[in-house]
């Protein structure tokens, strides 16, 4: 389990402002809540890290950026930044039966609660199935968030490496994942 504490260091390792008390327990209140093995928990954290600034952002900064999302409504919102119409409507469906993620997109990020809640949708329905943790390849985790657009040993797949690196050495992970 990851504790409020580790969060705040790996976050430090990894050059980012530590998280309030607060927003730190109710980040790790869905990690431990979802993701039972440290290893995958530093995949896991590394890929928020990155996606969302050290926590910093929960909406795109770059909105658009020449990517077609499937509607100029559907760029990335919460920790992991989801993206695409397909995405918001399966997240919505999955975690409240309805398409009110659809209906107001806004509300992906319009809390860490829920930010988590749909980051946490995201890894365990789209990341994990892809084999990163299962197979111990932190690469597989990012190809699965930003498909072709970081191939392995480009800058962006490289930097999003070494920040699993640190979060790996902070939370004491033993064998940590190749890239």
């Amino acid at each position: 389990m990851v504790s409020a504490d580790e969060l705040n260091r790996a976050l430090k390792a990894c050059r980012y402002s530590s998280l309030d008390h607060d927003e730190a327990k109710t980040i790790v209140k869905h990690i431990n809540g979802s993701i039972s093995e440290n290893n995958e928990a530093a995949m896991f954290i590394a890929q928020l890290i990155h996606e969302s600034g050290g926590f910093q952002h929960r909406v795109e900064t770059e909105r658009g950026r020449g990517y077609d999302y499937g509607s100029t409504s559907y760029y990335g919102r919460g920790y992991i930044q989801l993206t695409h119409d397909y995405n918001y409507r399966d997240a919505s469906r999955a975690i409240f039966n309805d398409d009110r993620l659809v209906n107001n997109p806004d509300l992906v990020s319009d809390s860490v609660d829920m930010s988590m809640r749909v980051s946490v949708w995201f890894w365990e329905k789209r990341v994990r199935p892809a084999g990163g943790p299962a197979n111990n390849n932190f690469g597989l985790t990012t190809k699965a968030i930003n498909g072709g657009l970081e191939p392995a040993g480009s800058a962006g797949a490289m930097k999003r490496f070494d920040l699993y690196k640190k979060v790996a050495n902070e939370l004491e992970i033993g064998n940590p994942a190749s890239q």
